[in-house]
């Protein structure tokens, strides 16, 4: 099954390296929030890996992750950042905008991982 998975972040280099880790994968790129709604407007993700801060215009990767739940509730949301700010963290758990939550720099073997089993189970209740 090949996985669909929308990456959101302000930085070219991030993309490009999140490009490079989800290489497995179906990856579209998208630099804001308003881009990441439009292009899930226009097709399915399995996935949505956002990161927390996605430029001073707009509002944070926590509230669009808050949004895909809301509009494709069968997409996993992962959030990565930079921010190691606890707050950020529980926020994202106790609103249940998350399935997964990494800090940048992350490990590429345990996203890819984490998305594969995460996409899988959300995938499994949707029948």
């Amino acid at each position: 099954m090949d996985f669909q998975i929308l990456v959101c972040d302000d930085e070219p280099d991030v993309r490009a390296a999140m490009r490079r880790t989800l290489h497995r994968f179906q990856v579209t790129a998208v630099e804001s929030m308003d881009e990441a709604l439009a292009t899930m407007k226009q097709r399915p993700f399995n996935a949505v890996v956002s990161d927390f801060n996605l430029g001073v215009a707009q509002g944070d990767g926590l509230e669009l992750l808050q949004m895909v739940r809301v509009l494709y509730p069968e997409t996993a949301r992962v959030l990565v950042t930079g921010n190691t700010d606890l707050q950020v963290a529980i926020r994202a758990v106790n609103e249940g905008a998350v399935h997964r939550f990494f800090l940048k720099p992350w490990d590429d073997d345990q996203l890819i991982t984490t998305l594969e089993i995460i996409m899988r189970q959300v995938g499994a209740v949707k029948t």
